[in-house]
């Protein structure tokens, strides 16, 4: 397994928690190997705490991190001949030396290893609509090129697996959701009428739509008091800024807290102290931070970019289309105007919704199946 970024590294966010909830559930059933680099996203320090350089076994896993200097194509090369796998999966589709060089490796048959390759919702209409030309110029050679013809892309729902068709015709596509293996949390945070308690748990990036959601704060009535905290990796600092030039021009009536990253250990201690998620996202292909936040019984507002758009069926939240800012409006006016008792029927309701959804043991069948095809095609 291929992945830019790992822990002890937080900042790549959802792959990362991917990856992590996929080999605990799965360790005893495969061998994995876990290819990664020794520093965080956007981080120029090494971590502390780990061998680089090195493969080492730790806790039913191997693990090897790269340091930046070591990083390069032959060595990449040199560690998947040393490591001999039946699979190579790759977490990403735009990671130059974790998935561009491998599959380009693939097709000079510079190792006999089948390939699976998660674009990770990176081929979606969201996605590719940032930095369109350059991604679209890319997609194009590889086409003619016929580069990824040899490989199998795994899909974590039938919307990513009509992205990836829509990029690659013929692709050979597997389809198995994501993990989640958090467990289901109740959420007794006292709930008065006309306040909400909002966070944003996500990297601060433009595909995160952090500054449409503070937009839409703005049109929230005076006799509403929200308070509306940011958790999550400063990604990118100029976007930033644009959010924080919002924030200024905010209403007393709402306010807003950048509180820094959370570990994963802390995610499901701190948002359970909340009542919804506020996370008008321009795409999820999962949505760890949509999944989390129900898990410890907080509904959901967020966009109709994610695979959970069923939500108001089940009154677990709102899936709102991004053209419709006066929903949005609604959506928190509707859990702003709960009482305590109104608010824990939500609550339990977002529990039950994604109780029902996650089901481990199904998931790591869908796994073991998805691994076998791979290596079969």
């Amino acid at each position: 397994m291929l992945i830019d970024w790992y822990l002890p590294g937080t900042k790549a966010g959802g792959p990362v928690r991917s990856v992590y909830s996929l080999v605990n559930l799965l360790k005893d059933e495969f061998d994995f190997y876990i290819i990664t680099t020794n520093f965080d996203l956007g981080s120029s320090t090494p971590y502390q705490t780990i061998k680089a350089n090195e493969l080492f076994f730790q806790d039913g896993i191997n693990y090897f991190y790269f340091s930046r200097e070591n990083l390069n194509s032959n060595n990449v090369l040199n560690l998947i001949h040393e490591i001999n796998p039946n699979l190579v999966y790759l977490n990403s589709f735009w990671s130059y030396y974790f998935s561009i060089n491998i599959v380009a490796l693939k097709n000079k048959n510079a190792f006999t290893a089948p390939v699976l390759l998660a674009p990770r919702g990176m081929l979606s209409k969201g996605a590719m609509s940032l930095k369109s030309l350059k991604k679209n110029t890319f997609l194009l050679l590889a086409k003619i090129l016929r580069r990824y013809n040899h490989i199998s892309f795994h899909a974590t729902n039938a919307q990513e697996a009509k992205d990836i068709r829509s990029k690659f015709s013929s692709a050979k596509v597997l389809v198995s959701p994501n993990v989640n293996s958090s467990s289901v949390i109740e959420n007794k945070t006292p709930k008065e009428k006309n306040h909400l308690k909002l966070f944003f748990l996500s990297r601060i990036a433009k595909v995160k739509n952090l500054h449409f959601a503070l937009e839409i704060l703005k049109a929230v009535p005076s006799e509403i008091s929200v308070e509306y905290d940011i958790y999550g990796n400063l990604e990118d600092r100029d976007y930033w800024k644009i959010c924080e030039d919002i924030i200024s021009h905010l209403p007393k009536n709402i306010s807003v807290k950048q509180k820094g990253e959370l570990q994963f250990n802390e995610v499901q201690s701190v948002i359970c102290n909340y009542h919804a998620l506020f996370l008008p996202t321009l795409n999820e292909n999962f949505g760890h931070s949509i999944v989390e936040s129900l898990l410890c019984g907080c509904p959901a507002i967020i966009s109709d970019q994610t695979p959970w758009n069923d939500l108001e069926q089940h009154d677990a939240g709102f899936a709102i289309a991004l053209n419709n800012r006066e929903k949005f409006v609604q959506a928190i006016l509707h859990f702003a105007n709960m009482n305590q008792d109104q608010f824990l029927q939500a609550s339990k309701a977002a529990n039950n919704y994604i109780r029902e959804k996650i089901n481990l043991e199904l998931i790591k069948q869908h796994y073991k199946t998805l691994f076998y095809a791979a290596i079969k095609n």
